[in-house]
């Protein structure tokens, strides 16, 4: 007869694998879910060389080079997609922002949401900025809110833009209004309101009141212009282009009165 003790001592070496085999398996930690990276990437060439993407169609008309934007946006690095930049409801004009961001933003519609590719020679270049390296593609996603237009730039009628006159200089000049007051010496500072206007378009460019100019610091040819002119007079003004210089514009330019130029410092 075999001792029970044994039996005993056998169930206690074999029960505690037995109650492990049959009971319930513990729970498993659960697995954070790996965040997705960015898409870096966009379907549709420009032939300046952004591409785009078109996440959200938006509807109506679309901003110009002239526009002021509120959008929501984020910009990342193509190389790794760390984020450099973002911001909810910001405000910028087109015409403020770097090439390929404002050549997108010309694309899209309120309501709309885009991503734009943008190759370094769009961006910052070479020099680079701040976050950005030199020589960085970036990828921005761009919420369009809504967007406004200045209103439209005055222009000069036709028969206002020209000049019957001619000085030996190639200055040409028409008189709007003549006057008998005095005319400005190198020791004043003339007081005047003025216009200047693209020549071929008549559209104004800008327009000042109340400038103060010493005519001793005036370039050469606006000093011209001044000493011709007396107080309360109004000319126009056709500036000589050079063959390589900028587009043509002329000048509308009311003498109001003269002072005594501020002493300079040495």
């Amino acid at each position: 007869m075999k001792s029970p003790t044994f039996k005993r001592a056998a169930f206690a070496a074999i029960a505690p694998a037995l109650l492990l085999q049959f009971a319930p398996a513990q729970a498993a930690a659960p697995v954070a879910a790996k965040p997705k990276p960015p898409v870096l990437s966009c379907t549709t060439p420009t032939a300046e060389g952004l591409s785009y993407t078109v996440i959200t169609p938006g509807k109506g008309e679309r901003p110009n080079a002239e526009s002021k934007v509120t959008v929501n946006y984020k910009g990342m690095l193509t190389a790794d997609g760390t984020e450099f930049d973002s911001g909810q409801a910001a405000q910028f004009p087109v015409g403020g922002v770097i090439p390929g961001f404002a050549q997108g933003l010309k694309l899209m519609q309120v309501g709309g949401k885009y991503r734009l590719c943008i190759p370094a020679a769009l961006g910052y270049g070479a020099a680079g900025t701040g976050p950005i390296p030199a020589n960085a593609d970036l990828v921005f996603e761009v919420d369009l809110l809504s967007f406004t237009n200045p209103p439209p730039k005055p222009v000069i009628p036709v028969a206002e833009r020209t000049c019957s006159q001619t000085t030996a200089s190639g200055l040409g000049f028409e008189i709007v209004k003549a006057a008998t007051g005095r005319k400005p010496t190198d020791g004043d500072m003339a007081l005047v309101d003025f216009t200047i206007f693209d020549a071929n378009t008549g559209t104004v460019e800008q327009k000042r009141e109340w400038e103060k100019i010493p005519l001793s610091q005036a370039s050469p040819i606006f000093r011209e212009s001044l000493n011709m002119m007396a107080i309360g007079s109004t000319y126009r003004f056709c500036m000589p282009k050079a063959a390589d210089g900028p587009p043509e514009s002329n000048i509308i330019v009311t003498l109001i009165d003269l002072r005594p130029a501020p002493a300079t410092e040495n």
